[in-house]
Protein backbone atom coordinates (compact mmCIF):
# COMPACT_ATOMS: atom_id res chain seq x y z
CA UNK A 1 0.00 0.00 0.00
CA UNK A 2 1.28 3.74 -0.85
CA UNK A 3 0.28 7.18 0.26
CA UNK A 4 -0.32 9.24 -2.11
CA UNK A 5 2.69 11.53 -0.38
CA UNK A 6 4.80 8.64 -1.00
CA UNK A 7 3.96 8.18 -4.64
CA UNK A 8 4.74 11.89 -5.73
CA UNK A 9 7.79 12.04 -3.85
CA UNK A 10 8.79 9.18 -5.97
CA UNK A 11 7.43 10.36 -9.21
CA UNK A 12 10.11 10.87 -11.67
CA UNK A 13 10.68 14.62 -12.93
CA UNK A 14 9.49 13.26 -16.30
CA UNK A 15 5.76 12.04 -14.73
CA UNK A 16 3.40 14.79 -14.68
CA UNK A 17 0.46 13.02 -13.35
CA UNK A 18 -0.17 10.42 -11.03
CA UNK A 19 -1.52 7.41 -12.64
CA UNK A 20 -4.06 4.47 -11.64
CA UNK A 21 -6.09 1.81 -12.35
CA UNK A 22 -9.48 0.17 -11.40
CA UNK A 23 -10.18 -3.09 -11.05
CA UNK A 24 -12.09 -5.90 -9.41
CA UNK A 25 -9.30 -7.73 -7.99
CA UNK A 26 -5.48 -7.07 -7.29
CA UNK A 27 -4.90 -9.74 -10.23
CA UNK A 28 -7.56 -8.37 -12.65
CA UNK A 29 -5.55 -5.05 -12.61
CA UNK A 30 -1.75 -6.57 -12.46
CA UNK A 31 -2.56 -8.46 -15.69
CA UNK A 32 -4.44 -5.69 -17.13
CA UNK A 33 -3.00 -4.97 -20.68
CA UNK A 34 -2.99 -1.09 -19.97
CA UNK A 35 -0.23 -1.14 -17.61
CA UNK A 36 2.14 -2.11 -20.65
CA UNK A 37 2.81 1.64 -21.93
CA UNK A 38 3.40 3.32 -18.06
CA UNK A 39 5.46 0.53 -16.76
CA UNK A 40 7.65 0.66 -19.78
CA UNK A 41 8.59 4.90 -19.08
CA UNK A 42 8.98 3.42 -15.15
CA UNK A 43 6.04 4.92 -13.78
CA UNK A 44 4.26 3.73 -11.25
CA UNK A 45 0.29 2.86 -11.03
CA UNK A 46 -1.88 2.99 -7.91
CA UNK A 47 -4.21 -0.25 -8.06
CA UNK A 48 -7.77 0.77 -7.05
CA UNK A 49 -9.67 -2.80 -6.03
CA UNK A 50 -12.04 -1.28 -3.67
CA UNK A 51 -15.60 0.16 -4.31
CA UNK A 52 -14.53 2.88 -2.47
CA UNK A 53 -11.44 3.79 -4.55
CA UNK A 54 -12.97 5.18 -7.74
CA UNK A 55 -15.31 7.56 -6.01
CA UNK A 56 -12.50 9.09 -3.78
CA UNK A 57 -10.54 9.11 -6.83
CA UNK A 58 -13.72 11.08 -8.98
CA UNK A 59 -13.77 13.34 -5.89
CA UNK A 60 -10.11 14.14 -5.25
CA UNK A 61 -8.85 14.76 -9.48
CA UNK A 62 -5.51 16.36 -8.36
CA UNK A 63 -3.26 15.91 -5.60
CA UNK A 64 -0.64 18.53 -4.84
CA UNK A 65 -1.01 19.70 -8.42
CA UNK A 66 -0.63 15.99 -9.92
CA UNK A 67 -3.67 15.33 -12.01
CA UNK A 68 -5.25 11.50 -11.31
CA UNK A 69 -5.14 9.71 -14.88
CA UNK A 70 -6.59 6.67 -15.23
CA UNK A 71 -4.15 4.34 -17.41
CA UNK A 72 -7.21 2.58 -19.00
CA UNK A 73 -8.35 6.44 -20.47
CA UNK A 74 -8.20 6.19 -24.33
CA UNK A 75 -5.38 8.52 -26.03
CA UNK A 76 -3.58 8.65 -22.96
CA UNK A 77 -0.65 10.77 -22.71
CA UNK A 78 2.50 9.58 -21.00
CA UNK A 79 5.23 12.26 -22.64
CA UNK A 80 8.18 12.04 -24.19
CA UNK A 81 10.07 9.00 -25.80
CA UNK A 82 9.06 5.37 -24.31
CA UNK A 83 11.58 3.37 -22.09
CA UNK A 84 12.55 3.00 -18.58
CA UNK A 85 12.12 0.39 -15.99
CA UNK A 86 9.33 -0.96 -14.27
CA UNK A 87 7.61 0.11 -11.22
CA UNK A 88 4.37 0.08 -9.48
CA UNK A 89 2.59 0.48 -6.33
CA UNK A 90 -0.80 -1.57 -4.63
Amino acid sequence: MASLSDYVQRMPASQKAIYYLAGESLLAVRNAPALERVRARGFEVLFLVEPIDEYAIAALRAFKGKPLVSVASAGLDLGEEEGGSEGEAE
